[in-house]
């Protein structure tokens, strides 16, 4: 299977592990220039940024061992925009999901709540 596709179902199935939790999912794949965040929440009163990392297996390691320092100071430059667009003065959070989509079931999903505070 494609990268991307893999990439694609993996966000299919953390919306769907999201609206499960009752999260009402308010965009995916925002972009600010080249910057992008996966999926962008509320969870009760909380605006989440979340990134998303699907991988087949763990042989090279689990899926959120890929989110770097990079990239979360790239989720922070675009959630800086999506804030300041949005006019959202409440409270946010940064979460990460790690799936590991097996060829055979169960699905690993795994939910990382504040992953990392952003210093701005």
């Amino acid at each position: 299977m494609k990268k991307s596709k893999i990439g694609h179902r993996g966000e299919n199935q953390a919306i769907r592990y999201l609206e499960d939790l009752g999260w009402e999912i308010l965009a995916r794949n925002w972009r600010s220039g080249r910057r992008e965040i996966d999926i962008i929440a509320r969870d009760g009163d909380q605006l989440v940024f979340l990134e998303v990392k699907t991988r087949r297996s763990t042989l090279r390691g689990h899926p959120i061992e890929y989110i770097d320092a990079r990239k979360q100071e790239f989720m922070v430059e675009a959630a800086t925009q999506y804030l300041a667009q949005a006019g959202w003065d409440g409270e946010f959070r940064f979460d990460l999901i790690g799936i590991v989509d097996h060829p055979q079931p169960p699905t690993e999903i795994t939910h990382v709540r504040d992953a990392f505070f952003p210093f701005f």
